[in-house]
């Protein structure tokens, strides 16, 4: 994965004019450059730059901790393998949902303090979505009211709305998303995730948000002639409602349009989507699908 600084900064906690001193001064990081321009940071960029930050939270000066890691013996490396490290993220995902339970909101931000330095991805799925699917299930089975169902909610819309505004959208040179929400769906946060990993993908992403209507996404579709349309479906809807939706939004795009639907209340539809339209009831199984149609948007 590639992270624009605005991002490294956010996910490290060091401050931009910081990470660029350190560039410059020590040869810390050595970022690729898009054609414009601007610095791009690698997984082990980010790595190196946590460590060094939880060197210097010992005590140690920046000197002393660069070089400390020149005499290390072997090399700097990315994190742990995403199985170990969303385990090792598991006991900080409940220290904090059980703040959120709470309702103590001071609690629950000295902990996500701790997330520092994971990916967005990592905090994504490691952290806030399957934190939602919990506080769902006790919410089902009666073991959290909705007052605390909403606040623990909240708390998690806010830090992915946070994400996708820390990553501007995706890159600005990124082939066209739009996320909207289907009309009747009132589960956004779903939705909401998938905007951020499409950015993650390299998309430029345009956020319509809950319900919107088919003739206006339409048109949109038709001014903005988006490389993809998303849209995210939790509640169970039968197959032939969900098919008849994607044909007629199908029917009002551009013809290089593709319409992606994912979510768990697609099952049924999984496979008979018609041409030009993809639907998945995983929401990851469709980002994997798109992934690769990111590439940088031909412009005239």
């Amino acid at each position: 994965m590639r992270y624009r600084i605005k991002t490294v900064a956010e996910m490290t906690g060091i401050p931009r004019n910081t990470i660029l001193a350190w560039e410059r001064r020590y040869g810390l990081v050595e970022p690729g450059r898009t054609p414009s321009g601007y610095r791009m940071f690698s997984d082990a960029d980010v790595a190196l730059l946590t460590r060094v930050k939880a060197l210097l939270d010992q005590g140690l000066k920046i000197s002393e901790a660069v070089a400390q890691l020149r005499q290390e013996d072997r090399p700097v490396v990315a994190a742990p393998a995403p199985s170990g490290q969303l385990q090792a993220i598991a006991p900080v995902r409940r220290r904090l949902l059980a703040h959120l339970l709470d309702l103590d909101r001071a609690g629950a931000d000295r902990v996500r303090q701790q997330l520092v330095g994971l990916s967005f991805q990592q905090r994504l799925d490691g952290v806030y979505l399957p934190m939602l699917r919990e506080v769902g299930r006790l919410w089902a089975e009666g073991e959290v009211s909705i007052a605390q169902e909403h606040f623990a909610s909240a708390f998690c819309r806010e830090q992915m709305i946070a994400m996708f505004h820390v990553l501007g959208g995706g890159p600005e040179a990124g082939a066209l998303a739009v996320c909207a929400g289907i009309p009747g769906e009132r589960h956004e946060l779903g939705l909401i995730a998938v905007a951020v990993k499409l950015a993650l993908l390299g998309f430029r992403v345009d956020y319509l948000g809950l319900e919107v209507p088919v003739g206006d996404l339409v048109r949109v579709g038709r001014a903005r002639a988006p490389r993809v349309v998303c849209q995210s479906l939790m509640q169970d809807w039968p197959a032939e409602r969900i098919l008849a939706h994607a044909r007629a939004l199908r029917a009002g795009l551009p013809p290089g349009t593709l319409v992606a639907i994912g979510g768990p209340g697609v099952r049924g539809a999984d496979d008979a989507a018609p041409e030009g339209v993809l639907i998945c009831s995983s929401l990851d199984a469709l980002l994997a699908r798109l992934d690769g149609r990111a590439a940088v948007a031909v412009t005239a």
